[in-house]
């Protein structure tokens, strides 16, 4: 027994001192497996800036649970000592899973090609609007008394300058009346060779006054063929017995009545007239619109009260309707006037023209 001890000792210290004999021991491995939660990070940079997350996976508990992927190395055998298997890393590490978070996309962009741009317009400035002001400047009236003014007073013989154009019969009738309609004068002045003339005239008219005083009219007038008025003015004056001409100028002399539609000598069918216009305001009393036939009868009538609407317009625009009934076609004088509105009654302003009226 002791013989056996002492040689095996022998051989342990012989064989002991040459390397590569006894296999060299696996170094311990951790039986530890790493929670799921516990994992290992290692960004690395690449040339594209990109990161990759490293990421450990579980560390395996057998040989069974190794990766493919972990490298190992083998000793290879040689004729001196015997084969020796090791491996130079440990068994079990962390592998190494590189996954790309950020990749990059060419995306091409659409080049917009310079469009042609045009050439400079001129630019056109809006025109000059007129602006509508307080009087609608309407032209003088076609006619009208030019040297008397309301309540001029006056004495015997008066001598009015009058712009007139003879009737249809080539007659200018110029009357004096007074509140009662009596006529203190009457003057008829022929110019029959002036048909269709617009002239200027200033008669002598005599008058008597029955006192010192007297308040009358003075109106200039025309007729057409059938005896209907065409035109009258007026104006009022004081009758002196004795004394000289006060003389006060006219306030306005322009077109009492400027009828826009219709026109004259226009044919008006449907049975309905229809009448636009601008009218001056001569007092207060309305506008009086008539059709009167051959026979002086009247065919249809309007009323128009005229109010100004803002101080210092004189003309004031207006529209009727007249509705009428005829079964020809008849001729009819269309007639606008006015009312005195003081002690003398009667038309103090008429202008006219003919239509004709159809069924």
């Amino acid at each position: 027994m002791a013989v056996f001890l002492l040689f095996s000792f022998i051989m342990v210290g012989v064989y002991g001192c040459k390397p590569g004999i006894l296999k060299t021991p696996p170094p311990a491995t951790s039986t530890r497996k790493p929670s799921a939660t516990q994992s290992l990070s290692l960004p690395v940079k690449l040339k594209n800036t990109a990161t990759i997350t490293q990421q450990s996976s579980p560390t395996p508990t057998s040989t069974e649970d190794i990766p493919k992927t972990i490298p190992t190395k083998t000793a290879i055998p040689n004729s001196t000592s015997p084969v020796s298997e090791h491996t130079d890393e440990v068994s079990v590490r962390p592998t190494l899973t590189a996954s790309m978070t950020a990749s990059i996309t060419w995306t091409a962009t659409i080049t917009k090609i310079p469009t042609r741009t045009p050439y400079p317009t001129r630019t056109r400035y809006p025109s000059r609007t007129p602006t509508i002001t307080s009087t609608p400047n309407p032209p003088l009236a076609f006619f009208r008394i030019n040297n008397l003014g309301m309540y001029s007073k006056v004495i015997s013989p008066v001598r009015p300058e009058a712009i007139i154009s003879p009737g249809e019969d080539g007659l200018i009738h110029i009357e004096i009346i007074d509140p009662d309609r009596k006529r203190i004068a009457n003057e008829v002045f022929n110019y029959r060779s002036n048909i269709g003339r617009h002239f200027l005239i200033a008669p002598e008219i005599d008058f008597n006054v029955a006192g010192v005083a007297q308040l009358a009219r003075l109106q200039v007038s025309s007729f057409d063929r059938f005896q209907r008025p065409m035109w009258l003015t007026s104006v009022e004056l004081i009758l002196l017995a004795l004394g000289e001409n006060q003389i006060t100028a006219p306030s306005d002399l322009t077109e009492p009545y400027i009828i826009r539609q219709p026109a004259p000598d226009d044919e008006i069918s449907h049975g309905m007239l229809e009448i636009s216009g601008l009218a001056r305001i001569l007092n207060d009393t309305p506008l009086i619109i008539e059709c009167v036939d051959p026979t002086g009868a009247i065919l249809c009538s309007s009323q128009v009260e005229l109010h100004a609407s803002m101080d210092g317009v004189s003309h004031i625009p207006f529209t009727a309707l007249l509705p009428y009934q005829v079964n020809e076609a008849t001729n009819v004088r269309l007639t606008f006037r006015q009312e005195s509105a003081t002690r003398i009654p009667g038309t103090i302003a008429l202008s006219s023209f003919e239509i004709t009226l159809l069924p």
